[in-house]
């Protein structure tokens, strides 16, 4: 978690007022609710630092700076197009413009990661606060005694569901050892569990990882670490597979990759089309795997069997 002080909110609302300026400074300020307006009142604090009144008003004028606390999606801002827009702080997948066809976020506020805490915020509006919401809107008590301690049960479930996060593929594969060998080399029946990112669920199966040296190989239990380095994030299947495979070929540089992966989708078997025995199998093949067809008919071969 990153916990912002309110010098830190003084200190990003005077590099708002001293980007506003270049673009001739704006005579009224819109907070976004909730946490822009208080994001608002800190850019009015700062403005007088410089000899520039702002008036803080409760609908948007033509002429007013839309301010948040942070931008994160950026759907928000999305919501006021052709207003000059600007944020005390950002996360890094924001790229839109704050004003002006050049402008963007990514110069301009103040770079920020993880699970932010403003000083206006209490303990009760940490992360646990999301999980008794849910619990909320589901219809449930979240002060009944099954629940109570349910919130940190569940951010402790999810820092083991994605742990992978904090692991580094290239760390994982960089111990390999010297040793010729230009056959096929399979590790099969690698069990993982990972999460849907589109319904927040779990997809759980086999992988099937195999490679062909060049001049050194690497231990087996580093390919079932790398299916875990990356099965625990959120996660779509089509793109563990690739991401499997491309750690082995940038890493290993082998004559070729083949990974297949086989799962079964929570998303699939519990909701929606409830399709409780479908498996969805995806596959991505590298190097010679890919091109020569004796090789992959060679990795398929020895690879059946894997679910």
């Amino acid at each position: 978690m990153t916990r912002i002080t309110w010098d830190k909110v003084q200190e990003a609302a005077k590099q708002c007022v001293k980007r506003q300026l270049i673009g001739g400074f704006p005579s009224t300020v819109y907070g976004i609710p909730r946490g822009g307006c208080h994001a608002a009142q800190a850019v009015v604090i700062a403005a007088q630092g410089y000899g520039h009144k702002l008036r803080i008003v409760d609908e948007p004028l033509t002429d007013s700076l839309i301010i948040d606390d942070i931008i994160d999606s950026g759907a928000t801002m999305k919501r006021f197009p052709g207003f000059r827009r600007d944020a005390l702080f950002r996360k890094s997948r924001d790229n839109f413009y704050i004003h002006g066809p050049t402008a963007g976020l990514e110069n301009g506020a103040e770079l920020v990661e993880g699970f932010v805490q403003f000083p206006w915020e209490t303990a009760e509006s940490g992360p646990e606060d999301a999980v008794t919401r849910i619990l909320q809107f589901v219809g449930e008590d979240p002060t009944r005694d099954g629940l109570l301690e349910t919130p940190r049960r569940v951010l402790k479930a999810w820092k083991e569901l994605t742990v992978g996060y904090a692991m580094d593929p290239k760390e994982i594969l960089n111990k390999s050892f010297e040793q010729p060998h230009d056959e096929l080399v399979l590790l099969k029946g690698i069990e993982f569990h990972s999460v849907c990112e589109h319904h927040l669920m779990p997809f759980w199966g086999t992988a099937a990882v195999g490679y062909i040296p060049t001049k050194s190989v690497v231990g087996i239990s580093k390919l079932a670490r790398l299916v875990e380095c990356f099965a625990r994030r959120l996660q779509i299947q089509e793109r563990l597979t690739s991401q499997i495979a491309t750690a082995i070929q940038d890493t290993l540089k082998p004559e070729g990759v083949g990974v297949v992966v086989t799962a079964k989708h929570g998303c699939m078997s519990c909701r929606g089309v409830m399709q409780g025995d479908a498996s969805l199998v995806t596959s991505v093949m590298l190097g010679c795997l890919r091109e020569e067809g004796y090789a992959r008919a060679e990795f398929l071969s020895l690879m059946k069997g894997a679910s």
